[in-house]
């Protein structure tokens, strides 16, 4: 099975360089408890996609895998939990566009 099968979109180099500078900025949770180097991976926004589909390789943020998917807080334990705590998924990609806007400066 490949990946448009699945309902996962190969990322364009556009978009590859876009997540790039995403993941470069570390953890968007981290940095908002002050912690600025930590290692991210990139965590795609569901947006009314359905299971095991992707939204649009613009529409994600930073999170180390403590965050993305290695602790009870992470998002892919309880993305309730998650959003009560840090935000919403919507908010944190905003502050990360912010970010990306202030270094493009």
């Amino acid at each position: 099975m490949n990946e448009k099968s699945m309902g996962k979109k190969k990322p364009t180099l556009k978009e590859q360089k876009h997540m790039e500078r995403v993941a470069s900025i570390g953890c968007i949770v981290c940095r908002k408890l002050g912690f600025y180097d930590t290692p991210a991976e990139i965590h795609h926004i569901r947006n009314k996609t359905g299971m095991g589909k992707r939204s649009n390789h613009y529409l994600t943020i930073p999170l180390c895998a403590y965050h993305h998917r290695n602790s009870n807080e992470s998002y892919h334990y309880s993305p309730k939990k998650f959003e009560n705590r840090f935000g919403s998924q919507m908010k944190l990609l905003q502050e990360v566009l912010d970010i990306l806007g202030s270094l493009s400066r």
